[in-house]
Order: C-alpha cells, then sequence, then structure tokens
C-alpha cells in the first residue's frame, strides 16, 4: 500500500498553480464543496503548469506529521459528545456520501422520505459503511436500541 501511495505522489506535479501561495479557499457550499482560485488572476489554477507569478508553497509536513493529525483528530472525535460530532465536518462529508451510495433511500422500506444515516457502531472518525445504516424516519424507531 505504502509502495502505490508512493508512486502517485510522483506522479503528482510539483511545479504548477495548483501548488502556489497565491490561492484562496472558499467553501464548503450546501453540496459539501470547495473552491479554490488564484487570488491574482482571479480564475481557477491550472492543473499542469504555472504563471509568472507562480510562488511554490513550501510546507515542513511530513507523512508523519499528518498520520499524527488524522491520529489525533481520532482521539479528540472519542472524546468529544456524541452530538458535537454529529455535527462536525468530517461526519457531514461522511454522511452525504453515504446517502449518495444508498441514493438517499431507506435500507429497509426502500422510501426515499425523511432519510438519514444512523451509526450501528460508533466508530467516530473511522466509521466505514458497515458501522451506519440509512433508515426513513418510519423505520428509524423500530431499529433504536
Amino acid at each position: 500500500m505504502k509502495n502505490e501511495n508512493k508512486i502517485l505522489e510522483d506522479k503528482l506535479p510539483k511545479n504548477c498553480c495548483t501548488f502556489c501561495t497565491h490561492l484562496s479557499l472558499e467553501g464548503p457550499d450546501e453540496n459539501f464543496r470547495y473552491y479554490i482560485k488564484c487570488i491574482i488572476n482571479n480564475k481557477i489554477p491550472k492543473p499542469t503548469d504555472c504563471c509568472k507569478f507562480f510562488d511554490q508553497e513550501h510546507t515542513n509536513l511530513t507523512t508523519y506529521d499528518l498520520d499524527y493529525l488524522y491520529l489525533d483528530f481520532l482521539e479528540t472525535s472519542l472524546r468529544i459528545k456524541y452530538e458535537d460530532y454529529l455535527n462536525s465536518l468530517y461526519w457531514q462529508l461522511f454522511k452525504e456520501n453515504t446517502l449518495k451510495k444508498h441514493n438517499h433511500t431507506c435500507t429497509i422500506c426502500d422510501s426515499m422520505e425523511n432519510v438519514d444515516v444512523y451509526h450501528i457502531n460508533k466508530k467516530l472518525g473511522r466509521e466505514t459503511d458497515k458501522d451506519v445504516i440509512v433508515l426513513c424516519s418510519k423505520c428509524f424507531p423500530i431499529n433504536k436500541k
């Protein structure tokens, strides 16, 4: 797995507008999308080349640092109130992706009205499709423990 990641990392462009310090980030919008824009040229950055204002963004973060930050996030998820976790951006994105995978349809009755994603196993921050279920408001009380 690490070798595959290294191959992918090596293929990523290093000198292009998407790695420039002159970018702004807006979002997320109601569909959890982010928008990146060059603040100098006022347009979307080019993914393959760079303009005359290119200034490469440097960071001292390593993959170890990123792993540590993610583990720290997981530990924090276990310590926060469940209701607060459900308001986190991570959960909102996971929930929206899960609803899309299930076509916004209840797993039990195939209803598309008042569906939501519920935890079966509370692996906060580490949940997979097996840890959640999509249910409508009519089927949720039946399965509530």
